[in-house]
């Protein structure tokens, strides 16, 4: 058995010349809250699902009902696929899933591709939010700086841009910096508004800025209560976690 991609009511040839765009749950959770965000504020319709070997023992409720590990919704206006890994799928499985959806994504006629992940903010060394890469047959151009030379990229990410290079595929790989060890919408939008700048859309981030917002100052106020628990309260002081 391996990864299949299993579509529910929805003809394959109106995907045609659509654009894909995926994240994965890696620094800042980036790419997940990326395209969840995408997928309720377009009101995507649920066009199928991703199933693997080692397919997660998970399902629960969220906004347009019962979710499953890896699932894919359609955006009929503006011809976006979007491919919402809720989870990381079994390390051993990373290669299969990726190959298994490029794969699709040819064979349906999909005509470009976005992957979302993130950049440890501490390593920032100018004023750019994020930085790309892309593949060969890549169009897009943007003005942020690209990453680095020789920067190593790891995990799903990496292999999906390996294997679009190597199939000669479309794809744009967006890398706002983040918070390592928190979830970090504020990183979201900027990867969201730069799809929207690349497709000519307009996808409302301020919830986004907002929840970002509230996490941080819910990080203030607990570094706030340590900071006078611990008798060091004084505003000089600096607190390493």
């Amino acid at each position: 058995m391996k990864t299949k991609i299993i579509l529910k009511k929805v003809d394959p040839r109106s995907l045609r010349e659509s654009v894909f765009i995926t994240g994965f749950r890696t620094i800042g959770e980036v790419g997940y809250l990326a395209t969840r965000h995408l997928v309720l504020k377009l009101g995507m319709r649920r066009i199928g699902f991703v199933t693997t070997p080692r397919y997660k023992d998970v399902a629960f409720l969220d906004e347009y009902g019962v979710a499953t590990p890896f699932e894919l919704f359609f955006d009929d206006k503006n011809k976006i696929i979007v491919q919402l890994n809720h989870f990381l799928p079994s390390q051993r499985e990373w290669a299969d899933f990726v190959k298994t959806t490029i794969k699709w994504m040819k064979e349906i006629g999909v005509k470009d591709s976005i992957a979302i992940g993130g950049l440890d903010k501490r390593y920032r060394t100018g004023q750019e939010s994020f930085r790309w890469l892309k593949t060969t047959t890549s169009k897009v151009e943007l003005d942020s700086p690209m990453i680095e030379k020789q920067l190593l990229m790891v995990g799903p990410l990496a292999l999906y841009t390996a294997y679009s290079e190597i199939e000669d595929f479309p794809a744009t790989i967006l890398l706002p910096y983040a918070e390592r060890d928190i979830t970090d919408p504020a990183a979201a939008a900027v990867a969201i508004e730069t799809i929207n700048q690349i497709y000519s859309i307009n996808v409302d981030v301020n919830e986004l800025y907002e929840e970002a917002r509230k996490i941080e100052e819910d990080i203030k106020r607990q570094l706030e209560a340590f900071q006078k628990e611990s008798g060091r309260g004084k505003s000089t002081d600096r607190l390493y976690m």
